[in-house]
């Protein structure tokens, strides 16, 4: 079994390094992250492998249509999977030109488009929340009719609640789980300087996840 993971920089694992390696080797610590976010320790919690397709400053959006393209081009029917999502905030938006353009990474590089100026000129919270509500729609649907399972909570953002299955601490978010953690216990320290979840807070919210993924998906 793999899980499939897809997210924003709490399921990339942003500012999750190896001491021995340092923060400024990025492609270097690409083992270290996908073993200690949330999405390596749920699969090695649940003996299984993970792939992690996760962007830093994803979107919903951005989101939806990677699982479209996973579904089209990676997926294979012979091989048992669990979609894993961590949706992010509502208010994020990509581009597509022969790679994603995220909104948190526009910037001299990555200059605007028009349809980048558009959206940041007359997007409304009504605008956002439809983007969200309809990515999570279709990754739903299309999980439901190949009949694989979901796992799926909310990463970061104000989130409405949903009706659907397995959706862990829905109307939340792991951000809100890692702050009452702390608030409960001062001692905790769960988060890194740039308020990404630390290798701490990974594993809290993976424990509380692991005990929802026992008593709500059949799994092997």
């Amino acid at each position: 079994m793999r899980l499939i993971g897809f997210g924003c920089s709490w399921t990339y694992g942003s500012e999750l390094f190896d001491a021995n390696i340092g923060a400024d080797q990025h492609h270097a610590n690409t083992k270290y992250r996908n073993n200690n976010v949330w999405l390596g320790r749920l699969a090695t919690r649940l003996g299984y492998e993970s792939d992690n397709r996760a962007e830093p400053a994803n979107s919903n959006f951005g989101i939806a249509n990677q699982v479209a393209q996973y579904f089209l081009k990676s997926y294979n029917p012979n091989e048992k999977v669990i979609i894993c999502i961590a949706w992010t905030e509502h208010s994020r938006m990509s581009w597509y030109d022969t790679k994603w353009t995220h909104l948190g990474f526009v910037n001299k590089e990555n200059k605007w488009i028009e349809s980048a100026k558009e959206y940041v000129s007359y997007s409304t919270d009504e605008s956002y929340q439809l983007y969200t509500d309809n990515a999570k729609l279709f990754a739903n649907s299309i999980c439901k009719a190949k009949n694989i399972p979901i796992i799926q909570f909310n990463a970061i953002g104000m989130h409405e609640s949903t009706n659907y299955d397995n959706y862990f601490v829905d109307g939340s978010s792991m951000k809100e789980v890692l702050d009452s953690a702390m608030k409960e216990d001062d001692r905790k320290q769960l988060f890194c300087e740039g308020n990404h979840p630390n290798e701490q807070g990974h594993e809290y919210f993976t424990r509380r996840l692991t005990e929802f993924v026992k008593s709500h998906i059949i799994i092997e």
